[in-house]
């Protein structure tokens, strides 16, 4: 199987009185325009994917619909282990989380391509676990809006996976072209 994950495109920064609830935070129109240029390249790398899952916050639900449109995928659907953990969160929800997603991804080995749109630190911690056993074993710097594809086996009842790409926006930025 392929897992993409993806973490969410640029949003507005964190206001308590735009956004009390941070889950209801959106995208910034600038995030949308880049994220859409890189999300139809990855529509180029992968034509059809089985799945597209989704924290159901704001402007990652906005990410995947992105993805879904300019890429032609399946819609999104709304997956909550993917929601951001909040800085009160306790260690022994973080793993929780994190061994619900990895028996997900055991659980969805036959499909062909699943993706994954999210946030930080669930993503690259996620990572970390699929490449190397655990959530620290590798350091990943995940930036908005970028992605990152996985090969994933499973193996005695446990996933591991192997890094076949990750790309962030600045790939499908349009360049300024030197006057010749």
């Amino acid at each position: 199987m392929q897992l993409i994950l993806v973490r969410h495109a640029r949003a507005f920064e964190r206001d308590e009185a735009a956004w009390p609830n941070d889950a209801r935070r959106p995208l910034t129109a600038e995030g949308r325009d880049e994220f859409a240029r890189l999300a139809k390249r990855l529509g180029r790398l992968r034509k059809r994917v089985d799945l597209l899952e989704s924290s159901s916050f704001v402007r990652a639900w906005q990410t995947a619909q992105v993805l879904s449109e300019q890429t032609g995928w399946v819609a999104p659907s709304r997956l909550e282990r993917l929601e951001a953990h909040d800085s009160t969160e306790t260690l022994e929800g973080s793993v929780a989380q994190m061994d619900a997603l990895l028996r997900t991804i055991v659980a969805m080995q036959r499909l062909s391509a699943v993706v994954w749109v999210g946030h930080e630190p669930t993503l690259s911690q996620l990572a970390s676990n699929l490449l190397g056993g655990s959530s620290d074993a590798v350091a990943i710097n995940f930036k908005k809006g970028a992605a990152m594809a996985l090969t994933i086996d499973v193996i005695d009842g446990r996933a591991r996976g192997q890094l076949l790409w990750m790309v962030t926006p600045a790939i499908a930025r349009p360049r300024l072209r030197s006057k010749k």
